[in-house]
């Protein structure tokens, strides 16, 4: 029996060390986003991004935008293309990239990609999230599958 206690101990030191921070943001970009702004970088690619004259409008505008009111948050877009809105979120210049990614982007060792929220086809899309921020990861994972039905009315197969 005494040797259950020594098994226990060091998983409750390891619980109490999580002290309800998990997952854990180590530049705090949830935190700091919210009342704040969100920096989204996107390329246009039809019908999941589509650049106006005001602000981009699509599947993926609609969703960040919506996302974005849950934070709340403000939206400051970035149109460039995919490969250095890319570099601009390995260098965490930005929070998020939008452009019809799929799962199966090379960029997936560089940057971090939320877990595939729509299906076309073999192509599973993903959203390009900055690295390491597993609590703004977690959220916007989190809203996109509370979505996943409207999603699925706006897909064609």
């Amino acid at each position: 029996m005494k040797y259950v206690f020594l098994f226990l101990l060091p998983a409750v030191w390891v619980l109490q060390a999580c002290n309800g921070n998990f997952p854990k943001d180590p530049e705090k970009t949830l935190a700091k986003i919210q009342n704040d702004t969100l920096r989204v970088g996107y390329s246009e690619n039809p019908p999941w991004i589509v650049k106006t004259a005001q602000e981009p409008a699509g599947l993926e505008a609609d969703l960040v935008k919506a996302f974005a009111a849950t934070i709340p948050t403000t939206i400051k877009w970035e149109n460039d293309t995919e490969q250095n809105l890319l570099e601009k979120l390995e260098k965490d210049e930005l929070h998020l990239v939008v452009a019809g990614i799929t799962h199966d982007n090379p960029w997936k060792k560089q940057v971090s990609f939320t877990r595939p929220y729509a299906k076309q086809g073999k192509k599973k899309h993903v959203m390009a999230v900055i690295h390491g921020e597993n609590a703004f990861i977690k959220k916007l994972e989190e809203f996109l599958y509370q979505q996943e039905a409207e999603i699925k009315k706006q897909i064609k197969p």
